[in-house]
């Protein structure tokens, strides 16, 4: 028998008096897949399922029961609340209705807004490309979350000819957090880098009155020591400036013309205060093949009763 939920999902971003946008959300609901149209996929016949290409789309109307989605944006003297609401449907007992799955997503960019909107438009597509985001097992759900972050990730390096250049010249520094909670039948998935909290509202019992928040994602902060750990691991560092742990920046002096050599001097520039994000492609390590700032997600799995 297929649950059917009411769901209400809040989100706040504040813009921080910056000039331009770089906070974004995204929340979008759709069918999932039938057995044969993954079938299909599998086999290159048939792309994967229609896709609302709108990174702006709301609920749609089909899915049993009810999701409310609001959202706050506090960057004006008065904030403004927006909300997108589905209604109820109540199909025939002999209708079969597709299984629907929604998804919500936060994205604080730095750097400028083009990582933010990349992400916005393109994350969900990749993550859905994963083989395995349709299973019923939990751990290979997961696998194809983090997949899809890092295949997202790489997609932005053909981009990043095309975003703006620094005032300096250089290549745009870019990135953005992501968060993303994906309700499918009767579980909720986390995948996320950065700093943008996932909080859940928890009653312990039908009767009582309050709910409980319970915190499911773990900032990436670089003092944490796993984040330091790994970071150091990579040849990269933290530096500590105006009371901030931020990862360093390693650049060659900007007076600096022609190629690296061991003899190029190189400024170390306390920089980005997340240790993990999408891209901020400046962080890339050439003699490891990976980032200082890791677009790998943690991901977690919760049952809803």
């Amino acid at each position: 028998m297929d649950v059917v939920f009411s769901c209400r999902a809040s989100i706040y971003y504040d813009q921080g008096g910056r000039k331009y946008m770089e906070d974004l959300v995204t929340m979008k609901q759709e069918d999932e897949p039938s057995e044969d149209e993954l079938d299909a996929a599998e086999r290159g016949e048939i792309a994967a399922p229609a896709q609302d290409q709108n990174p702006d789309a709301s609920i749609q109307d089909s899915i049993p029961g009810s999701i409310t989605v609001t959202y706050v944006q506090d960057d004006e003297p008065s904030s403004t609340l927006q909300q997108a609401s589905m209604p109820s449907s109540h199909p025939s007992k002999n209708a079969r209705r597709p299984r629907a799955v929604a998804m919500f997503a936060v994205f604080d960019g730095h750097g400028g807004p083009d990582a933010a909107r990349f992400a916005r438009s393109h994350l969900w597509d990749h993550i859905k490309k994963q083989r395995g985001f349709w299973s019923e097992d939990d751990e290979e759900v997961c696998a194809a979350l983090r997949k899809g972050f890092i295949s997202c990730h790489h997609a932005m390096w053909k981009k990043l000819p095309e975003w703006p250049k620094t005032v300096t010249g250089l290549p745009s520094t870019s990135g953005t957090t992501a968060s993303i909670v994906v309700i499918r039948r009767d579980r909720m998935y986390v995948a996320h880098v950065g700093d943008s909290a996932v909080v859940l509202g928890v009653q312990d019992h039908p009767s009582d009155e309050f709910i409980r928040a319970v915190e499911i994602t773990q900032d990436h902060k670089p003092e944490l020591p796993k984040e330091r750990e790994r970071i150091e691991g990579l040849g990269g560092s933290v530096i500590k400036k105006s009371g901030v742990n931020r990862v360093v920046w390693k650049r060659p002096r900007l007076t600096h013309n022609g190629p690296v050599r061991r003899s190029t001097v190189i400024d170390q520039i306390p920089f980005l205060a997340v240790a993990r994000a999408l891209g901020d492609l400046w962080s890339y390590d050439f003699y490891s093949g990976e980032f200082v700032v890791s677009p790998e997600p943690d991901t977690a799995v919760i049952k809803l009763d």
